[in-house]
């Protein structure tokens, strides 16, 4: 492919460690784009304590243009949201008058929302969920005007998202179930596997000894998440009300470590600091993976793909999942991971792996095993700048 300049435009700030699963998987796929001589620009929202990592991105790109996120502005929360999103609309118009970029790829389908009726370059769009499927799965879980809320929902993103993707020239599905879902929208437009990269690794080898754990070995479990996220909240505050006791009632000295950013002071009431710890926000991932006996991922409603199962299969730690949480990944249950939805079968199946090192072992590996493709950013990038080629052909031969 003929060196191009890029504009990227994301909601949020892509870099190495945020809080963000998408931020740091935007980071990695930006640095390959570089490796391969591209020239980069930036366009997002950025929270104050991320400006710490300005320079890691700064080295990637020719201009980077940023306004503040929500989060880091004062007065209501909707209002903020308002102020942030209307400064990065035109802030967006800005890089793309002053940049002319031969091509636009944007991240998550409100982003798309934000660019709606700029005159776009050829672009590319990667939606992190969609958005429809995520207020079904909400509207099965929800009663009395909740859930007609819900529904309502869907019933606008079922419309409003294909509308959205009409836009794109190319397509970049984050996992094989969104990849489904997207194919009926999509027509002859290239639809793309741009999946999530593992952001953690385990010890290489050659290590001479791995960092220090932050936990003692015993009958560990863990989640890792966004705590400020509801589908994360709502997942672990029904672990904690219908699996949690069963488990406890069978391995009194199981604990379980929630690990995340921002959790409100109602999950935090609920930690003993002994049996239940919530850690708040981590820096450094891998060795609390390393600490844990069992992954669970016990949401009730899930798209894309789960960050935190990746992470965990790519360190080696066996993962208990409802059924949802393998809706992007497309593992096989029982053999890569274990699945199930009722709180009783949830709570067996982890009970059965604390008790069982030769079965953790064996979900343990598999899982390694099956996670490897999606360690490949090069061969993803490589379909990703054909279909960008192809799609400059054509506006050429106009």
């Amino acid at each position: 492919m003929t060196l191009a300049h890029i504009l990227f435009a994301y909601k949020q700030f892509p870099a190495p460690s945020v809080s963000h699963a998408g931020g740091e998987s935007l980071f990695k796929l930006m640095a390959e784009w570089r490796r391969r001589g591209h020239r980069l620009t930036l366009v997002a929202r950025i929270l104050d304590e991320e400006r710490a990592q300005l320079p890691a991105v700064e080295a990637l790109c020719d201009a980077i243009y940023t306004v503040p996120h929500h989060r880091s502005l004062p007065g209501p929360r909707p209002l903020a949201m308002l102020r942030s999103y209307v400064a990065f609309r035109r802030m967006a118009a800005r890089a793309l008058r002053e940049t002319s970029p031969d091509f636009l790829h944007v991240e998550t389908t409100q982003t798309a929302a934000v660019l709606a009726g700029l005159r776009l370059p050829p672009a590319s769009f990667r939606t992190q969920d969609v958005n429809w499927f995520l207020h079904e799965q909400s509207a099965a879980h929800a009663r009395g005007w909740a859930r007609w809320l819900a529904q309502g929902k869907a019933a606008f993103f079922h419309r409003f998202e294909p509308w959205l993707w009409r836009r794109y020239a190319v397509m970049l599905a984050i996992s094989e179930g969104d990849r489904c879902l997207l194919a009926p929208y999509c027509a002859q437009r290239p639809l793309l596997m741009l999946p999530l990269t593992p952001a953690v690794f385990p010890v290489p080898p050659e290590a001479t000894s791995p960092p220090a754990s932050p936990i003692a070995p015993g009958p560990n479990l863990l989640f890792v998440g966004a705590m400020s996220r509801d589908h994360n909240l709502a997942g672990v505050g029904w672990f904690l009300d219908e699996v949690w006791p069963r488990i406890r009632a069978e391995v009194p000295a199981a604990r379980f470590f929630i690990v995340g950013g921002n959790p409100p002071e109602t999950l935090r009431a609920r930690a003993d600091g002994q049996s239940v710890v919530v850690t708040g926000f981590v820096d450094d991932l891998a060795p609390w993976y390393r600490a844990a006996a069992v992954f669970v991922s016990p949401l009730l409603v899930a798209g894309g793909l789960l960050q935190k199962v990746v992470d965990a299969m790519a360190m080696g730690t066996p993962v208990v999942a409802t059924s949802v949480c393998n809706h992007g990944l497309g593992a096989t249950p029982g053999v890569h991971l274990l699945t199930t939805d009722a709180p009783e079968d949830l709570a067996a199946a982890v009970i059965r792996l604390l008790r069982d090192p030769h079965a953790r072992s064996q979900i343990a590996a598999a899982g390694q095993v099956f996670i490897q493709p999606y360690c490949d950013i090069a061969a993803a990038v490589d379909a990703w700048e054909q279909a960008l080629l192809r799609v400059s052909n054509k506006a050429s031969e106009r």
